[in-house]
């Protein structure tokens, strides 16, 4: 039975332009879906802000760590309902989800640059998964490896020599089951069309 990444749930949730059920966008995540499981080939997409993203994902929980005097380590562990399936970064009393900025210049210094709907779906999935009450997304400021920089401007780049508490950036979701319930019936839509889709294959 198809079931959605927490990660995939913005794409999901895209509003349709006219009426309820599928907006193109996640029809065309649903139809990715069917690709990658007809050819047996999951598509990776990968730049330098990603790269940076997966490759300094420890300093920036080190980072959080020393912003709020905490102990978080990576959490380690799918989990999974009846719609939805994901792993958060950091499992305490709330979610932390980690995003390492790619430089200064992608950096949500300002609070209307901290609110990102895709997040926002993201950190909702895992709150129903893992029955928390508070989701934050940690925007996080380190220094991106030498080799991701290439012919970039260091200075954007190079940050550890700034405060900790210039570097960090958080926004927090509280849970709502209202919108839980909004997502199973995104799934339940989104099942239909996969399976539409797989009967002309």
């Amino acid at each position: 039975m198809l079931k959605i990444r927490c990660s995939q749930l913005g794409l999901l949730m895209t509003k349709a332009k006219s009426g309820g059920g599928l907006s193109e966008t996640a029809k065309g995540m649903v139809k990715d879906i069917v690709r990658e499981q007809f050819f047996g080939v999951r598509k990776n997409i990968s730049n330098k802000a990603i790269e940076k993203g997966i490759r300094c994902e420890d300093e920036s929980i080190q980072l959080l760590n020393d912003f709020l005097f905490t102990d978080y380590v990576k959490h380690v562990g799918r989990v999974e309902n009846d719609y939805i399936t994901g792993e958060c970064d950091i499992l305490s009393a709330s979610i932390h989800d980690i995003k390492t900025s790619y430089s200064i210049a992608t950096f949500p210094l300002f609070e209307d640059e901290l609110q990102n709907n895709h997040y926002e779906w993201q950190m909702r999935g895992y709150m129903w998964l893992y029955d928390k009450p508070r989701a934050y997304v940690d925007y996080c400021l380190v220094d991106t490896p030498e080799d991701l920089i290439g012919w970039e401007q260091p200075e954007l780049h190079i940050v550890s020599h700034l405060p900790v508490e210039n570097r960090v950036r958080s926004i927090f979701y509280d849970r709502d089951v209202d919108k839980e319930a909004q997502i199973a019936s995104m799934v339940i839509n989104a099942r239909e069309y996969y399976e539409q889709l797989k009967a002309v294959l």
